[in-house]
């Protein structure tokens, strides 16, 4: 089997997207059971991969006067169409391009909802396209602060349109698969919940080589990942716990409170406590095994999230044996298991994430059986080996209800 995927960037931790890391484990675990994959991405390092990447066609080359028209007139209505026109496109004749240069043809493509491209790419080709859920913009606009004004409505109409119109659609929790059936009234009765995988670290964390009192997060500065709650909850674990430390991996895109929009320096300087500014670092976007290296040394790492599809950042913890503190968001309630594989609480309750920080930070005992016990479920059910079959039969029935297949 011959399957394309699209990714915003690659090699996955050129930046930190879950998307590209998804793509990542799924091509490791189909490779290792003999299907060749493709990667089409518009961030492309230089001197990476295995030959078989493609940067995205650039726009506008190669279209016909009647689609040149169209997409003008779509941008002119709403950006996200001027988006989903062009991007659906420059991932069709890339793929032309691949298959006319003798490389062979596919058997499937996968995309993501977003924009709803995939509905442009699944009426000019001829190949079965699958859509996986990573982001419904009906869940993750609400949770960025965006107005549900015309845009939004646009953009998930586009988004229905390439669901319900997809050869296949899969979904790593069934929290994000139960919203877009409830959201856009569709049955979806051959889609299925496949988890992300994750790759397993031969050693995992220990509490032994963990700095005391230090907690790690990992994530966008942003309303979704809930960097406000964080920075509240550290704000107040520093008035109990004066030694406790943050370490805040990611980038600064801006959170929205209020109808305005503060970078991370502003959000810090107008509602963070001087004393706990003081016990924060501030690193940027991090390699993975920078990452790693930070979450090996955190006595616990913490999700924020108001919403999650399923986050890979509690994945890869969970990959470790790194114990974790996670909001009842989304996917996260799929993730873990309160007080045997993790501890949570409501999401947005800044309290309730500094109460359960400090009990791990007070009983490092407690933390590293709960880390070891996840670490324990977590390999059966989300190690790339068995998340790859379950995706490849996920294929193959897709590809079985699809006429005129590449063979």
């Amino acid at each position: 089997m011959r399957v394309a995927y699209l990714s915003p960037c690659w090699p996955h931790d050129l930046v930190a997207n879950g998307v590209a890391t998804y793509v990542d484990g799924v091509r490791r675990g189909l490779e290792a059971r003999g299907h060749e994959s493709w990667v089409l991405t518009e961030r492309l390092g230089e001197g990476l991969g295995d030959g078989r990447e493609r940067v995205l066609c650039s726009a506008g080359g190669g279209r016909s006067l009647p689609d040149r028209v169209v997409g003008r007139v779509a941008g002119s209505f709403s950006r996200y169409l001027g988006i989903q026109r062009s991007l659906g496109d420059r991932i069709v004749r890339t793929l032309e391009s691949i298959e006319a240069s003798g490389e062979g043809g596919f058997d499937l493509v996968e995309i993501e909802e977003t924009f709803g491209v995939g509905a442009v790419v699944r009426r000019r080709l001829p190949r079965p396209v699958v859509v996986r859920l990573h982001g419904p913009h009906g869940l993750v606009g609400p949770a960025l602060g965006h107005r549900k004004d015309k845009e939004f409505w646009v953009r998930c109409a586009a988004e229905y349109a390439a669901i319900r119109g997809a050869a296949g659609v899969s979904s790593p929790s069934a929290f994000a698969l139960d919203f877009v059936r409830r959201f856009y009234r569709l049955e979806l009765p051959e889609a299925e919940v496949i988890p992300n995988p994750v790759a397993f670290p031969e050693t995992p964390w220990t509490d032994a080589a963990a700095e005391p009192d230090t907690i790690l997060f990992v994530g966008r500065f942003d309303r979704v990942k809930g960097a406000d709650v964080l920075l509240d909850a550290f704000s107040r674990l520093v008035e109990r716990r004066p030694t406790a430390q943050l370490v805040f991996v990611g980038p600064d895109v801006g959170l929205i409170r209020e109808g305005a929009t503060l970078s991370l320096d502003d959000y810090l300087a107008r509602f963070v406590s001087k004393p706990a500014r003081e016990r924060i670092t501030l690193t940027g976007s991090l390699g993975q095994s920078e990452i790693e290296g930070y979450r090996r040394r955190a006595a616990v790492t913490v999700v924020t999230s108001r919403y999650e599809t399923f986050p890979m950042v509690g994945l890869e913890a969970i990959a470790m044996g790194s114990p974790l503190v996670a909001s009842r968001a989304g996917g996260l309630q799929e993730l873990i298991e309160h007080d045997r594989t993790g501890l949570c609480y409501a999401p947005e309750d800044a309290q309730a994430l500094a109460e359960a920080v400090e009990a791990l930070l007070a009983d490092p005992g407690r933390a590293a059986t709960l880390g070891a016990e996840a670490r324990r479920v977590g390999r059966a059910r989300y190690h790339e080996d068995s998340v790859a079959a379950a995706m490849e039969a996920f294929y193959e029935r897709t590809r079985a209800r699809y006429p005129g297949t590449c063979t």
